[in-house]
């Protein structure tokens, strides 16, 4: 029987409230020159949603030949494309052991190395098509919040040290200080290999070189129905449709109900992020002299860095809701503004100058997904805050796949599983969410 999957809204309205994006205030690409899918129109490829992983996909099937149409529902990097932290960083949340349990020793580790390869992946990615999106690698810095994160570190340190990744360590708060300006964690480590980059240029920039490699990409041209038809698929937009013998779907926090079941088995939230405005001499060579980025390990994760402005952006989930245009004045951003203080008591009496948010797609294990609902139907998204370098590592490798070309790494096919009582996650994950400060607090 041929499938026809109409769109249904699951996650709020379809459009959102402009929000006060520090990335959107800096860009220094200008919008990409799109317009919305008019007419009917023929593909090897439809790409849905165009963010990172779409765009990757669309970038390197086209160069491999192949007719791409990209169709957007917003703006290009509308959705965490191009609101995220910009943070460059290596892995996936699970270590090589964990995967390898999980899915097989062959399979295992290639996924584990598709997340490692990643931020590799990207420079290479930058480079090679001279991507105007400020990259700098100045490293990651891992933060522990108490002991036995320390302890889980430094575990995780003589893992990577292992395999040839010269990682540095911070034994204690004053070699904290020293690299990040805060005597609020009791040590950590730096990752070479983790880097910053200014992601709304990073979306924009991709969208030209996919456009420049031969894809086409429609903007505002929301896809309203899929179907199987003539052994392939018609995508319908409102203005138009495309038919095309396959489709990848990335709509990741942005999902909708086009795809029975799998809005479901996602967690779309909210993060949060706020930004100061540049900060004074003294306290720029005291406050991330080297410009590295950071989260830490509580389990309600923060995760912050200083701009090329010398601006301090800070983001985390002050609350897990998946609402859609959220204003300036809503209490999570007072509680990140406490958080920073808190973090850096220097910054106290420094104006924030940007609040904004956007959806993080979570998935029930953490891990992004790999569906195949039907031949010729690829689905990848959920990759759980992780995704600036992950999303463009994991689009390539399925262009890579679709056209049979060899890939070290890979993501295993699974099922899509609808997360059980998922009508009732907002207040659960908020119950939840209250928990896990508790045990944040008290050092568990």
């Amino acid at each position: 029987m041929a499938a026809a999957w109409q769109a249904q809204s699951v996650n709020g309205s379809e459009g959102e409230a402009t929000v006060d994006s520090l990335w959107a205030a800096s860009a220094a690409t200008p919008p990409l020159a799109t317009v919305p899918l008019a007419g009917e129109v023929s593909a090897d490829v439809a790409v849905i949603g165009g963010g990172f992983t779409g765009l990757s996909a669309a970038l390197h099937l086209a160069e491999a030949g192949r007719k791409v149409v990209v169709l957007e529902a917003e703006t290009i990097g509308f959705g965490a494309s191009g609101r995220n932290g910009g943070q460059v960083n290596p892995g996936l949340k699970l270590d090589e052991a964990a995967l390898q349990l999980k899915f097989g020793n062959d399979a295992g580790s290639a996924f584990y190395r598709l997340g490692q390869e990643a931020p590799d992946f990207l420079a290479a990615l930058i480079a090679r098509l001279g991507l105007n999106c400020r990259f700098a690698r100045n490293g990651l810095v891992r933060l522990a919040h108490n002991r036995r994160a320390l302890h889980a570190m430094q575990a995780a340190t003589d893992q990577l040290e292992r395999s040839g990744i010269a990682v540095e360590r911070l034994p204690d708060r004053e070699a904290v200080f020293r690299r990040v300006g805060t005597r609020a964690y009791i040590g950590g480590t730096i990752d070479p290999r983790g880097g910053r980059v200014h992601p709304l240029d990073l979306a924009r920039e991709l969208a030209r070189a996919a456009q420049k490699a031969g894809a086409t990409v429609h903007s505002h041209s929301r896809v309203t129905a899929l179907t199987e038809r003539n052994g392939g698929w018609r995508v319908e937009t409102a203005g138009g449709a495309v038919q095309a013998r396959e489709v990848v779907v990335a709509t990741n926090g942005y999902t909708d109900g086009l795809i029975p079941g799998l809005a479901e088995s996602l967690l779309p939230v909210n993060s949060f992020q706020i930004a100061t405005a540049p900060i004074p001499d003294a306290l720029n060579a005291e406050i991330l002299p080297g410009y590295h980025t950071v989260y830490d390990s509580r389990r309600l994760i923060l995760y912050f860095r200083k701009t090329w402005e010398n601006r301090v952006v800070i983001g985390g989930r002050a609350s897990f809701t998946s609402e859609r245009g959220i204003g300036g004045a809503r209490a999570d951003y007072s509680v990140l503004e406490q958080v920073l203080t808190g973090i850096f008591p220097q910054l106290a009496g420094v104006p924030i100058v940007h609040r904004w948010t956007g959806l993080v797609c979570i998935t029930f294990d953490y891990l992004p997904h790999y569906h195949r609902p039907a031949p010729g139907l690829h689905v990848l998204l959920g990759f759980n805050g992780r995704g600036v370098a992950l999303s463009n590592r994991a689009g390539a490798w399925l262009a890579r796949t679709m056209t049979g070309q060899p890939d070290s790494g890979a993501i295993p096919v699974t099922p899509i599983r609808p997360i059980p009582f998922h009508g009732l996650r907002q207040p659960v994950l908020n119950l939840a969410m209250q928990w896990n400060r508790v045990l944040d607090l008290v050092g568990r």
